[in-house]
C-alpha cells in the first residue's frame, strides 16, 4: 500500500522567520538558560543582536560557504551560533558532544570545517586534541587560551545589518549519521528541507507559540528540527536543562507544551514512577475511580508534563508495555518516524490520530510505500540532497523516482498507519538456516529487564542469544533479579517462533559506550561490533545448562 502526499505547502525560509519574530516579539523570551535556580533569558532582540554581531565576524573571517562546526551540549549559544552561521552564509556541521574522539576528528576533517564553536562541553579537556590545528575555535562556555571568546568577539563587533534570505536550494547544514554500520555519513540538508519540515509538522500538530524543553542532542536531526527550527518558525520559546541532576527540576519549572523523548527517556520516567510508588501498588490505585484522577495529576505534575498538549517519542520503537503504562496515567505518547536523510521527517501520530504500535501517518507533503522486500520507501521535499562527497553511496539509497530506501522494514495498514517491523541489515541467519529479526525481541526484553543496553545476536549460531550490559546496575537482591530474568526469558520464548527462541541471556558487567565503539552517539547499539566482541564468549556459554548467565 502507498500513502500519497498532499499539495505543496507555502514555505518561509528559517532566517525569514527569525527576522519576523526579531521585530514582532523583540522583547519576548526566545532562549532560556538555567543557572542553578535562576534563568538567563535572551529575548528575540537580545539574541538577534548577538547573532548579527557574530555573523559579521564570521563573514569577515571565513570564505563564503565555509563549513563551521558546533560541538556543545544544548544551550542558548548553540542556537545563536547556528543562526549566526546561517546569517553569515556558511554551512553548519553539528557534532554530538558524546561522539568518540576518532569520530570528532573524522567529521571535522571530512567536512573541511574552518571553524568550530565549542559551547557547554565539560569533556573539552579530554577531547581538545581531537580538533585539527587549522580549525579556529570560539568558546561560548569555555575559557581556554587556545580559543577566542564569544563575548569578547561580539564586544568588538557592530551588528550585521542586512537580512539576507538564502536560496531554498542552498545547503544549510551537513548532519552526520550516528554510524551504526560504519563511519558516519554527511547528510546534506538544504534550507528548503528545514522549512518544509517545520511547515508540515506545525500544520499537522498545530504548533504555535509553544514552550519547548531542549535536552536531547541538538546535533540529532529530530531535536534540531522539532525544537530549534520549528521554534524559530512558530515564534516559540526554547528552555534548556542545566544538567542531568537538575533535569527534573528544570522541566517542572518550564512546564513544556510539547515534549519529545526517545524511548530510553520514557523508560526512565516509567521506572522512576514505579520505584517511587511501587509497581503493584500503582496498578491497584489506578483502578480506583476517585484516586485514579488524583494519582494521574500528581504524576504529571511531578514529571512537569501537566501542560503538555502532545508528547512524542522517536528515534527507536517504543515498547508496547511502556506505551500502555503512560496511557494508564493519562499520557498518550505519539510516536514519530524519520531518519537523518529525511531530516526526521516522514510520519507522526497525534492524540486524535493514533494507533498502538504505529509511528503514525504521513506528514503533509510526504509519501511512503512498501517495496516487495518489505522495505519502507519515502519521498518528500525533505529528502536529503545527498551524502557529502559520497555520490556512490547516495545512488545506493536514492532511486530514479526520488524515493529514499530507508533500510527499515514495515507495513502500512488500510487506514494509512505505518508499523516498523525491523531493519534489513539487522536480520541474521542461524546455523540452522533460519532468519531472525532481532529488533522486536530486543524491544520486548530490554525494558522488562531494566538494563542499559541489550543486543540479540546469532549469525551462524544454532539459536539466537541476548547479550545485555548491566554496567553499574545496583542489585539489592541479585538472586531475585536472576530468577526474574529467567522467568521473563521463559515467557518471551513461549511467544516466539521456535527458530527465534533465545538460547541464553548473558549479562555482562561492561559499559557500552562511544569510546569502545559499541554504541553510537545517539545510544543505538552497533550490532556487528557487539557480535565481534562477545561471540567467542557466547559460544563458550552455549555449553552451559543455565538460561541466564552472569559473565
Amino acid at each position: 500500500m502507498t500513502q500519497s502526499p498532499v499539495s505543496q505547502l507555502e514555505l518561509e525560509n528559517t532566517l525569514s522567520a527569525f527576522y519576523r519574530w526579531e521585530k514582532e516579539k523583540a522583547h519576548q523570551p526566545f532562549l532560556r538558560q538555567p543557572y542553578g535556580n535562576d534563568w538567563k533569558e535572551y529575548t528575540w532582540h537580545n539574541a538577534g543582536e548577538q547573532i548579527r554581531k557574530m555573523a559579521a565576524y564570521l563573514k569577515r573571517e571565513l570564505p563564503a560557504n565555509s563549513k563551521v562546526a558546533l560541538l556543545s551540549y544544548n544551550c542558548s549559544h548553540w542556537v545563536m551560533a547556528d543562526l549566526a552561521i546561517m546569517l553569515a552564509g556558511h554551512i553548519s556541521v553539528p557534532i554530538y558532544p558524546s561522539a568518540g574522539s576518532d569520530t570528532i576528528t573524522t567529521i571535522l576533517e571530512h567536512s573541511e570545517s574552518k571553524l568550530a564553536f565549542i559551547g557547554k562541553y565539560p569533556e573539552w579537556d579530554k577531547k581538545s586534541d581531537t580538533i585539527p590545528e587549522d580549525v579556529q575555535l570560539i568558546g561560548c562556555h569555555q575559557h581556554h587560551t587556545e580559543m577566542k571568546d564569544w563575548d569578547e568577539i561580539i564586544a568588538g563587533e557592530e551588528p550585521y545589518e542586512d537580512s539576507p534570505v538564502p536560496d531554498m536550494d542552498e545547503l544549510a547544514t551537513i548532519i552526520y549519521t550516528s554510524g551504526t554500520t560504519g563511519m558516519p555519513k554527511g547528510v546534506m540538508i538544504t534550507h528548503k528541507i528545514l522549512s518544509n519540515g517545520a511547515a508540515a509538522a506545525s500544520a499537522f500538530i498545530d504548533l504555535k507559540d509553544e514552550r519547548c524543553f531542549s535536552y536531547l542532542p541538538l546535533a540529532h536531526c529530530a531535536e534540531r528540527e522539532l525544537t530549534e527550527i520549528i521554534s524559530i518558525h512558530t515564534g516559540s520559546t526554547i528552555s534548556f536543562t542545566e544538567s542531568l541532576e537538575m533535569f527534573q527540576e528544570n522541566i517542572r519549572s518550564v512546564k513544556p507544551t510539547i515534549f519529545f523523548g526517545v524511548p530510553r527517556i520514557w523508560l526512565k520516567f516509567q521506572h522512576g514512577i514505579e520505584e517511587q510508588v511501587g509497581k503493584a501498588k500503582l496498578k491497584i490505585l489506578l483502578k480506583i475511580p476517585f484516586l485514579n484522577s488524583l494519582i494521574r495529576k500528581k504524576i504529571l505534575k511531578g514529571l512537569g508534563l501537566e501542560e503538555a498538549k502532545i508528547c512524542l517519542s522517536g528515534a527507536a520503537g517504543l515498547p508496547r508495555g511502556t506505551s500502555n503504562f503512560f496511557r494508564s496515567i493519562g499520557i498518550k505518547i505519539c510516536e514519530a518516524y524519520g531518519l537523518t536523510e529525511t531530516m526526521a521527517f516522514s510520519h507522526a501520530s497525534i492524540p486524535d490520530k493514533w494507533k498502538a504500535g504505529s509511528v503514525g501517518v504521513t506528514l503533509p507533503t510526504a509519501e511512503a510505500k512498501i517495496a516487495e522486500s518489505g522495505e519502507i520507501l519515502l519521498r518528500s521535499p525533505c529528502i536529503m540532497k545527498g551524502y557529502y562527497k559520497e555520490p556512490l553511496k547516495t545512488a545506493e539509497v536514492l532511486d530514479d523516482d526520488g524515493f529514499f530506501h530507508t533500510g527499515d522494514l514495515g507495513r502500512i495498514d488500510d487506514d494509512g498507519f505505518l508499523f516498523i517491523t525491523g531493519r534489513l541489515k539487522d536480520i541474521f541467519k542461524t546455523s540452522k538456516g533460519k532468519y531472525v529479526t532481532p529488533a522486536p525481541i530486543e524491544a520486548t526484553l530490554e525494558p522488562e529487564l531494566g538494563v542499559e543496553h541489550l543486543c540479540v545476536i546469532g549469525d551462524g549460531l544454532p539459536s539466537p542469544v541476548a547479550v545485555a550490559s548491566i554496567y553499574n546496575k545496583q542489585f539489592s537482591d541479585k538472586k531475585g533479579y536472576h530468577d526474574e530474568a529467567v522467568e521473563l526469558l521463559k515467557m518471551l520464548n513461549n511467544k516466539l517462533e521456535s527458530h527465534e527462541k533465545l538460547a541464553k541471556l548473558i549479562l555482562v558487567d561492561e559499559e557500552w559506550n562511544t569510546e569502545n565503539g559499541l554504541i553510537t552517539p545517539t545510544l543505538k547499539i552497533r550490532r556487528q561490533q557487539i557480535e565481534d566482541r562477545y561471540k567467542g564468549r557466547v559460544e563458550k556459554h552455549l555449553k552451559s545448562d543455565d538460561l541466564v548467565i552472569w559473565d
